[in-house]
């Protein structure tokens, strides 16, 4: 009988020390879950606020922010490398569409300069204001991305 009280005692032991693991468990995912959710509204804020910042200088400098979109997306169409398949079906046409290709961005260049210096924008102001614009983007999305890690480190110390 007396071992019987003892396997009883070991059980309900056993039990208890399970039961208080699984709540500290438990209590440290639901903190971890809560600083992630946390991080992420953050991330989300911040986002926002680029967002907003991006479209307050757009509305403040329609033009640069045009010759900044024109500009990303040709640099962008520069660094994708085209495929065998372009080459192979194009190929004959290239001389022909390049030749058009760049009789129209000659045209389009010089139309932009002429609305610019119409407008009072000179080329190197255009230039400032769209690098402005896009170092404060850059700069904010490094501010949120380090926000998030820091709060998702901070919140791993902590659980």
């Amino acid at each position: 009988m007396t071992n019987q009280v003892n396997d009883a005692d070991n059980d309900t032991g056993t039990a208890g020390v399970y039961g208080k693991a699984s709540e500290k468990l438990s209590a440290a995912y639901s903190t971890s879950v809560d600083k992630a959710a946390g991080a992420i509204d953050t991330a989300r804020q911040r986002a926002a606020d680029a967002a907003r910042l991006t479209a307050d200088g757009i509305e403040q400098n329609p033009v640069a922010a045009l010759v900044g979109g024109l500009a990303l997306g040709a640099i962008v169409g520069a660094l994708l490398p085209g495929t065998r398949k372009e080459a192979e079906l194009l190929g004959p046409l290239g001389g022909k569409v390049g030749d058009a290709a760049k009789t129209a961005a000659q045209a389009a260049r010089e139309t932009g300069l002429d609305k610019l210096d119409e407008i009072g924008l000179s080329r190197d102001n255009v230039r400032e204001k769209v690098s402005k614009i896009f170092d404060e983007a850059i700069k904010v999305a490094g501010e949120t991305g380090s926000a998030a890690a820091q709060a998702v480190r901070k919140g791993g110390s902590q659980a």
